[in-house]
């Protein structure tokens, strides 16, 4: 039971507060109501558009762990990412609708998206790429801060457009366009890398950008898909912030010495993947043995021991061909030649493929330390698997031959009812959570 004494304080404590109410500045009681952290809490979003903020929050996250998982890193971020969106309070046109900046508080640095945005917006100012920019702007200095007044780090647009793409098509559940890879072939109209690495996006036009988005998608599946792939693009990154601004061609062949250390090499693997693209909507991979009779080949490098004459020699003789000065040359090339393979080959040999490319690249490096025992181990398993696919393909085949003279017919209604699933349109939910799971997705078309 309170006191006289507690009563007089309790009460002079409320005529306390409501004497300060009037001094509270009103921008702070609007700041609470239009401000949302991310799960991490590395993002803060502005809005005055609850259901946007949400949204954006949500989104946000998504960004930063494409970006994460690509480069095969954890979420240690230093440096927090504020995102303010806003209506227009203005009709000055010339103003620009989104920027990005690097800017030093009292508290530290910060990453400043500020976006200029009308309903329905968020598509023309290209806002994912917005976000992937700031992630990636944060890898770039967070262990380097960056000096006061020198420019910001220049991120890849390829880059940026890849991972834009990489999300889009996780969400939708899309396929590379291997369509378009093949008439950028047939046509003569796929860039050279130098050209491409150079483009200016913000100079394209919506065909443009779309063909330069799927490119970047495809270049950079290639380049993780190399032995060390993820770990040599999250050094780049993190390397933008203290590195000037560089030719491009030269800066990845810096991060990535398994595609050859010259143009002309960089070229001819751009070409190759291009060409591996082409072929992603086959419906089926290869069987286990055609990945095998087009893997044999594979193991025999064709390197010139004089200036005449061409040698063929074994993978596993490396003890013999690497003294010849075109070993090198011929061990990157058939690097190359294995990373096309590796999307076709059956997935049972896949984990072969991939192992020999990496014998092939220690070889290309110079390193010799523990390939003979690496040679015999991959060719073990890759003997195993065809040995025991081919007895199985052997007791299919007798099977049906001897113990099913005619197919029952019992599984017919539902192979039928599966086809026609595979065509059906998927019936659109009509809930409240639904509804507004679509009102999302629209928000970020």
């Amino acid at each position: 039971m309170k006191t006289g004494w507690q009563k007089r304080r309790f009460f002079l404590a409320i005529l306390l507060v409501g004497a300060l109410l009037p001094m509270i500045p009103a921008w702070a009681a609007i700041d609470t109501l239009q401000r949302s952290l991310s799960t991490s809490k590395q993002f803060v979003v502005y809005c005055p558009d609850v259901r946007l903020r949400l949204s954006v929050v949500s989104f946000v996250e998504t960004a930063k762990h494409e970006v994460l998982e690509t480069l095969g890193l954890g979420d240690h971020w230093q440096i927090p990412i504020i995102v303010n969106l806003q209506p227009p309070v203005s009709t000055d046109t010339t103003k620009p609708l989104r920027q990005i900046n690097l800017v030093q508080t009292e508290a530290g640095w910060k990453v400043q998206v500020d976006v200029v945005l009308e309903k329905g917006q968020l598509k023309q100012v290209r806002f994912p790429e917005l976000i992937l920019r700031a992630v990636l702007l944060e890898l770039a200095y967070r262990k380097h801060p960056p000096v006061v007044g020198a420019p910001s780090a220049e991120l890849p647009s390829w880059l940026v457009e890849g991972l834009a793409q990489a999300i889009q098509m996780r969400s939708s559940g899309g396929r590379p366009n291997a369509a378009l890879f093949r008439q950028l072939i047939d046509s003569g109209r796929l860039p050279a890398i130098a050209d491409f690495l150079k483009s200016n996006v913000e100079a394209m036009d919506p065909t443009s950008l779309a063909i330069y988005g799927t490119c970047s998608l495809s270049l950079l599946e290639m380049l993780v898909d190399l032995n060390g792939g993820k770990a040599a693009l999250a050094r780049m990154v993190m390397s933008l912030g203290d590195a000037a601004p560089g030719d491009p061609v030269t800066q990845l062949l810096a991060h990535f010495p398994a595609l050859g250390g010259s143009e002309t090499a960089l070229e001819k693997w751009w070409t190759l993947g291009v060409a591996r693209s082409s072929k992603l909507d086959s419906h089926l991979a290869l069987s286990v043995a055609e990945t095998d009779a087009r893997l044999t080949p594979l193991l025999t490098l064709s390197i010139s021991t004089d200036s005449k004459a061409k040698t063929a020699f074994p993978l596993a003789d490396f003890k013999s061909y690497l003294k010849y000065p075109d070993a090198r040359a011929a061990l990157f090339a058939q690097s190359n030649a294995l990373a096309v393979l590796l999307p076709q080959a059956h997935p049972l040999l896949r984990p072969a493929v991939l192992e020999y490319q990496r014998i092939v690249l220690e070889l290309a490096r110079g390193k010799k330390r523990g390939i003979d025992e690496a040679l015999q181990s991959v060719g073990n398993f890759r003997g195993l698997i065809v040995e025991r696919m081919d007895k199985i393909v052997d007791y299919l085949n007798w099977y049906e031959a001897t113990q099913m003279p005619e197919q029952s017919g019992a599984f017919d209604d539902y192979l039928r009812g599966a086809k026609a699933l595979e065509k059906a349109t998927p019936p659109k939910g009509t809930d409240v959570i639904s509804k507004y799971i679509d009102q999302v997705e629209r928000e970020f078309e």
